[in-house]
């Protein structure tokens, strides 16, 4: 199960490549929170960096992203952003990755408790 992560000085980090493991176009919001539930989730406490690395996606909607980064900061806290990167982005999917981090922290700071 911990294929995922590399171990580098006793650091855990993942690097998910988008483009090689859901394909190049990206825009089923169920599948990115599956993804997000199977391949992300599972880790947030034994990776210290995890790498979402959108290089060769070439298109993606607010559907897909927000499931897959809004969901992540909303299921495990804003706290999540200190172990998230992003990399590879196109303008276009940059722009709909701080929308979903946006939403994410919204989502969080609205729950009640």
């Amino acid at each position: 199960m911990l294929q995922n992560c590399l171990r580098i000085n006793e650091v855990m980090n993942m690097e998910l490549q988008l483009s090689e493991e859901l394909g190049t176009r990206l825009s089923d919001g169920h599948r990115a929170a599956d993804f997000r539930m199977q391949r992300i989730s599972p880790y947030v406490d034994l990776c210290e960096k995890i790498v979402l690395d959108f290089t060769d996606v070439r298109i993606a909607n607010s559907s897909f992203v927000n499931a897959l980064v809004s969901g992540s900061i909303e299921q495990h806290g804003e706290a999540i952003l200190q172990k998230m990167a992003f990399r590879g982005c196109s303008p276009a999917i940059k722009v709909l990755v701080e929308a979903a981090v946006f939403l994410g922290i919204s989502k969080t700071q609205n729950k009640v408790a």
